[in-house]
């Protein structure tokens, strides 16, 4: 039987590099070899306990470029070949980060579904949305446009009115994507950020910020009832002073009846007032990850329209990127594991294309 190589998670925080059965085909999908997998803040929080899967182990890793080299018998689409390069969304978190990967997708277009109980609260689909890769845009730009389908898939069914004062909260890779989307299609009167990394301010500034502040920036020096839309991009967030928690600050930064997006996920309680939401009236709304509310075939639509981001520089997929490591180096991968919520870059590219 063939073998691969793939990266687990076997606990938090403990990780083996292992020689797994190399998959074939599923019938009606695609064998995939990996090129390219960037490294989403939902796999630290997996590494680190902040989420956890049913079971382990489990390979991480969903940021995923991969290139057609086998397809089921039932496959039936003759404009996916064998050397095509694909990006998908959904079809779990996992998997990754390993030398090949299956794949039933769901190209724009096409209404299929195949769901099923995820056994984390939501009804999931084993499909999942995907898009053929063109010629012009390269590998490592290719990887960013899973995560900039998971942004657009928020901002796209929750978005700010025209004219709306911005606060994008965290402005790490995902917060920069939607920044971005919002600046430069969504018609707002201001977009401003916050972070607590200034080289991450610095990163806003040059992607969309108007004015990128630090927590404490903000509490100083922005009023309450300033703001029209929150897109909370933040991770789990743990503080010693509720009052300067910045989901509460943000909140009380809210206008009434102001709209709060929550974007990043989290299986640890976070921590949300809700007087101030009582008092105010703030709408807090989310895209689900459940499928009978946000079918894979609308997710399918949203990832063409990610793509397009990419291609027309709406989201700039080369100054996103940081750092590209090879996946033959995993001493040095567990290290990024180990390091990445106090690191300075945005996306990591974990590349398998020498492996």
């Amino acid at each position: 039987m063939p073998t691969m190589k793939a990266f687990q998670l076997v606990a938090p925080r403990q990780t083996v590099l292992a020689q797994v059965p190399r998959p074939a085909a599923p019938a009606d999908g695609l064998l995939l070899r990996t090129r390219c997998v960037s490294i989403c803040s939902t796999d630290v929080s997996f590494f680190e306990g902040h989420l956890f899967p049913s079971e382990y182990p489990i390979v991480l890793g969903h940021e995923y470029l991969g290139e057609v080299v086998e397809k089921g018998p039932k496959f039936t689409r003759s404009d996916i070949e064998i050397g095509d390069r694909i990006v998908y969304w959904g079809q779990t978190d996992f998997d990754g980060f390993a030398e090949y990967r299956t794949l039933r997708p769901i190209f724009s277009g096409e209404i299929r579904e195949d769901v099923f109980w995820a056994d984390r609260n939501f009804n999931d689909d084993l499909r999942a949305a995907a898009v053929k890769v063109p010629a012009a845009l390269d590998d490592l730009q290719a990887s960013f446009i899973e995560p900039t389908t998971g942004a657009l898939r928020s901002i796209l069914a929750n978005p700010p009115r025209i004219g709306d004062k911005v606060l994008i909260m965290g402005t790490g890779p995902i917060g920069i994507i939607a920044g971005s989307v919002i600046r430069r299609l969504l018609a707002p009167n201001q977009v401003v950020s916050v972070d607590a990394n200034p080289v991450r301010n610095q990163h806003a500034e040059e992607h969309f910020s108007e004015r990128a502040y630090l927590p404490e920036e903000l509490i100083a020096e922005v009023e309450e009832n300033t703001f029209d839309y929150v897109f909370d991009a933040l991770p789990t967030v743990k503080v010693d002073d509720e009052e300067k928690d910045p989901r509460r600050v943000a909140m009380r930064r809210l206008k009434p009846k102001g709209r709060y997006v929550l974007y990043g996920a989290s299986q640890e309680m976070q921590k949300f007032d809700t007087w101030l939401m009582l008092a105010k009236g703030i709408n807090v709304s989310a895209s689900p990850f459940d499928v009978t509310a946000f079918p894979m075939h609308h997710s399918a639509n949203v990832i063409q329209a990610a793509m397009q981001m990419l291609l027309s520089g709406i989201v700039d997929g080369k100054r996103l990127l940081s750092t590209v490591h090879s996946f033959d180096d995993y001493d040095g991968l567990v290290e990024i594991f180990k390091n990445y919520r106090s690191t300075t870059d945005l996306k990591t590219i974990v590349d398998f294309r020498a492996a």
